[in-house]
């Protein structure tokens, strides 16, 4: 890997025809770890060797003093989900631009995704109206949060509900009730 390019090195030529039947049935999604932005030129490697492969990406328009400007960002720095069968997998391992699949804490086999998350990943991405960011936590109503970042800095509460994607964080105040505000998840953590 020279100046950020990712090369083929000569064992990875030999997957081309190594490779089994695609249309196995026993075929699953795994998360392989890249390296930093190689993720749409790995995908394309990949894709040359007969993997089916997904990147997720959302358009974005960027404002520079001058002009506006589509891109298409990467939403998951770093991984290629791959779907595979387990002997493709095998394979996979010795390919020099993957450096690991991601795997499950404590365990040394790749992740299995299902087919229907990554379904929804993509329609989200495709349809979404803003930025589509990801967050380990996952939340839940009634759940005590407190606001770590922005003016509220130091508030906490109850999370109320959410609404397309920011969480309602309500403070309640005794015989008036719940007083609410959205918050931007970034800004939120369970309160331990």
């Amino acid at each position: 890997m020279e100046n950020g390019k990712t090369e083929l090195q000569t064992g990875d030529t030999l997957l081309i025809d190594e490779q089994s039947n695609p249309s196995s049935n026993d075929r699953h999604w795994v998360a392989a770890l890249v390296q930093m932005n190689t993720e749409k030129k790995v995908s394309s490697l990949l894709s040359n060797l007969g993997y089916t492969n997904y990147v997720p990406t959302q358009t974005e328009i960027r404002q520079w003093s001058d002009r506006k400007k589509k891109i298409e960002k990467i939403v998951i720095p770093m991984v290629v989900f791959i779907s595979v069968d387990k002997e493709e997998e095998k394979k996979l391992r010795k390919i020099s631009y993957i450096y690991k699949f991601i795997s499950y804490p404590g365990q040394k086999e790749p992740a299995v995704i299902p087919n229907e998350q990554i379904e929804k990943l993509k329609f989200m991405l495709h349809h979404a109206d803003s930025a589509v960011e990801f967050s380990e936590t996952v939340y839940e109503i009634g759940d005590e949060v407190e606001i770590v970042r922005g003016p509220l800095k130091g508030l906490y509460g109850e999370l109320c509900y959410t609404e397309k994607g920011k969480p309602t964080v309500g403070v309640y105040v005794e015989l008036l009730g719940y007083s609410y505000v959205n918050v931007d998840i970034k800004d939120v953590k369970r309160r331990e």
